[in-house]
Parts: structure tokens; C-alpha cells; sequence
């Protein structure tokens, strides 16, 4: 009997060991730790939480008084249209305050009338030439990246760069034409015409182009209800003055 009750005791732990044994594989085999999927965005690495990580880049070549301001005054905010005093239709396109107050949706340029106007060619009206594509694109970045009043621009330019065609007519073009080109100079810029060459050239010989742009004491300063522009960028038209103001 003791011979027959320890078999049957080592028959019984080992079915027990085995039936555990099965227990914990199936158990191991139906219960694996989920594996974690790591998802790639655009600029690092997340981890898969069933939320969406995706990151978007942020546009930060475009700068609000840099670029998008000195568009708005120059080709908008105009006696008679939508400058602080004649605000036309609501709407003042002279400060940034006034720019977002009306016909702007932040981080949508489609929904923004602002910027639909201009791409329908309704504004700004004749003889305000239209906003070409780089103008266009300014405002639409700017607009789709939340519109943030953006100050501390880095200023893009290059003093060792001053020829008339590489430099000095782009300067003059984003802050000057809307007022003195040849199409509204008569109405909107006394008459002083800075989008042909030899026009211009007679502003620079006689002082007043840098003079303005400088805002010396009983010059106008210029551009007219902007803000004086970087020292760098007046610095390009002294240098082409100075080496003779030539067509190059």
C-alpha cells in the first residue's frame, strides 16, 4: 500500500505540474503585450497611442512686418479705400489690429475675403496695379500659419549685392510701387515715378529717393505710413547711389 500511495501521489503532482504547465501557455499564447508600432511624422518619431502625431511644419519664411504689412499699406490702406480714416466697407488694412478685425479667418486664407478678393483680381481696384504672385503668397502663407503678429523679422538682404536689377528695383517693387508706379503716381505718389529706370535715376541724383527713405528732417518720410526700412536694405540704395546709380 505505501509503494502504491506514493505512485499515486507522483502520478498526481505531475498532472497537476502539466495541467499548470497548459494553463500558462495558452494563457502566455492569448494574452501577448500589444506591440508598440512607432509612427514616422515629419520631423520625429512618435508612438502609436491610437492618436494622430502627425506634426506639420510651420512656415517660417514669411514674417507679418516684413513681408504681409508693407503689402497691405501699400496696395490697400490708401486714402479713400481702407486706411485708418476712410476704412471703406469696415475694413482698415493700415495695422495688424485693424487687418484681423474684419475678412480674416486665422490658419484659412480660403475663407479669409482679404486674401480672396485679391486672388479674384476684385482688389486693390484700378489704378492700384494688382498683387502679383509673391505678394499673393505672402498672405496666403501668413494667413494659413495663424496669422501671428510677427515682428522680430530677420531681415533678408545682402549689402555686398546693390545692382539695380538684382536688388534695387525688388527693394523699390515691395515698398514703393504701389504708390510710384507709373499707373498711379499721379493720383497717389505726387507724382514721382520709381518703376522705370530713368525716372527713378532723377530721385537719385537729386537726394530726395535716400533722403525719404532715410526720413531726414523736412523730406517725406517714406514709405508713407510704414515703418522706416532696415538699415541694411538703405544701405544697398546708398551703396548703388553711391557707385553712380547705374542700370545694371
Amino acid at each position: 500500500m505505501l509503494i502504491n500511495s506514493n505512485t499515486y501521489l507522483v502520478k498526481k503532482t505531475a498532472l497537476v505540474t502539466l495541467i499548470l504547465f497548459s494553463v500558462s501557455c495558452f494563457y502566455a499564447c492569448t494574452h501577448k503585450s500589444a506591440t508598440v508600432i512607432p509612427i514616422v511624422t515629419n520631423d520625429t518619431t512618435a508612438t502609436n497611442n491610437n492618436h494622430d502625431t502627425t506634426t506639420v511644419a510651420t512656415d517660417t519664411s514669411v514674417c507679418f512686418q516684413r513681408d504681409v504689412l508693407p503689402v497691405f499699406r501699400g496696395s490697400c490702406a490708401k486714402s479713400g479705400c481702407h486706411d485708418a480714416i476712410t476704412a471703406k466697407k469696415g475694413y482698415n488694412l493700415s495695422t495688424y489690429t485693424g487687418i484681423l478685425a474684419k475678412g480674416l479667418v486665422k490658419g484659412n486664407s480660403a475663407a479669409s475675403k482679404v486674401y480672396t478678393e485679391c486672388t479674384k483680381g476684385k482688389m486693390p481696384q484700378s489704378p492700384t496695379p494688382k498683387l502679383d504672385s509673391t505678394q499673393l503668397s505672402y498672405i496666403k502663407r501668413w494667413i494659413d500659419k495663424g496669422a501671428p503678429n510677427d515682428t522680430n523679422c530677420a531681415v533678408v538682404c545682402d549689402t555686398t549685392k546693390f545692382t539695380y536689377a538684382a536688388a534695387i528695383a525688388p527693394i523699390l517693387k515691395s515698398n514703393c510701387y504701389s504708390c510710384h508706379a507709373s499707373a498711379v503716381a499721379s493720383s497717389s505718389g505726387g507724382g514721382i515715378i520709381l518703376d522705370n529706370y530713368s525716372s527713378l535715376l532723377v530721385q537719385a541724383q537729386n537726394g530726395k529717393l535716400l533722403s525719404d527713405l532715410e526720413h531726414l528732417t523736412g523730406f517725406n518720410a517714406m514709405p508713407l505710413g510704414g515703418n522706416k526700412l532696415a538699415d541694411c536694405i538703405i544701405t544697398q540704395i546708398r551703396k548703388w547711389i553711391d557707385a553712380g546709380a547705374q542700370n545694371n
